[in-house]
């Protein structure tokens, strides 16, 4: 079993703010952006974080990936936490553009293997062993990290693929009737505010996956969401089950409608066969 290991315990200095993590990179946390990737290849997801950082914690916790607490002493540190999981994929938080292919790249070596990129090293390793003695690099120019605030608003004009992660359905909150049960053998992820739980497009996709042991979910930040109607009416509705006439809502981020945030289509046989 390989595991996804998500470095999130950085204090955060350069970008003034120790939970960059929760930073929403085109409406998407950039923790929920790395995890959906590595979940992508890995069975497992864990984050290691500090107990300063308990929002990250709180929230990841509720998604169903583990946390484990380090001292928070510099990623060189903490990432000796992360040898007991191994083999393992091992991501910096803000991996803004961080995409399976990368961790396939890495994934061909038989030690310790990091990436590089013309600016450094981004933050992202492959540990097919706990034996971090003998090591190697690979070139992976078009990743990058976002460590400024002027990082991530570069990263928010190329706006990268956001991959889904697999969530309980029984999380989810829907606050929309549906006007028919649809059948589908493929899929984009619902997309669904990572504080409350609740539906913020996909309706019609939940009322077919309700059923199944886990969804495919893009985690979204309903501060940053905008809405034709008051978000308070939404949540209203999703909280207590009167739910809203079909197509009540409409959810956008920064003038685009959250259904075209780049992401991936998940085909149902696929979904099926992950949950065996």
């Amino acid at each position: 079993m390989v595991a996804g290991v998500i470095m999130a315990g950085g204090r955060g200095r350069r970008a003034n703010d120790p939970e960059k993590c929760l930073w929403p990179l085109c409406g998407i946390p950039l923790l929920f952006r790395v995890a959906g990737a590595l979940a992508q290849v890995a069975e497992e997801l864990i984050v290691l974080t500090t107990k300063n950082h308990t929002r990250i914690a709180k929230y990841a916790e509720a998604w169903g990936i583990k946390v484990v607490y380090t001292p928070g002493e510099g990623y060189e540190r903490d990432v000796q936490f992360a040898v007991k999981f191994a083999p393992a994929f091992i991501a910096s938080c803000d991996l803004a553009n961080l995409k399976p292919g990368h961790l396939e790249a890495l994934a061909n070596n038989a030690v310790f293997t990091t990436a590089v990129t013309k600016g450094g090293y981004p933050g992202l390793s492959y540990l097919p062993t706990p034996d971090m003695e003998k090591w190697s690099v690979v070139e992976l120019g078009d990743l990058y990290d976002v460590d400024t605030p002027e990082d991530f608003e570069k990263a928010e004009r190329e706006c990268p693929t956001a991959y889904p992660l697999n969530a309980d359905p029984n999380l989810l909150k829907p606050h929309e009737e549906v006007l028919e049960f649809r059948k589908y053998e493929v899929v984009k992820p619902i997309a669904v505010d990572y504080k409350t739980g609740v539906i913020l497009d996909g309706h019609h996709r939940y009322a077919f996956l309700k059923n199944f042991k886990a969804v495919p979910v893009l985690l979204f930040d309903y501060d940053v969401i905008e809405t034709n109607i008051d978000k308070r009416v939404i949540l209203q509705a999703a909280y207590s089950g009167r739910l809203l006439p079909p197509k009540t809502t409409w959810h956008t981020y920064r003038g685009r409608h959250i259904s075209q945030i780049p992401t991936i289509d998940v085909p149902i046989a696929k979904l099926l066969k992950s949950q065996l």
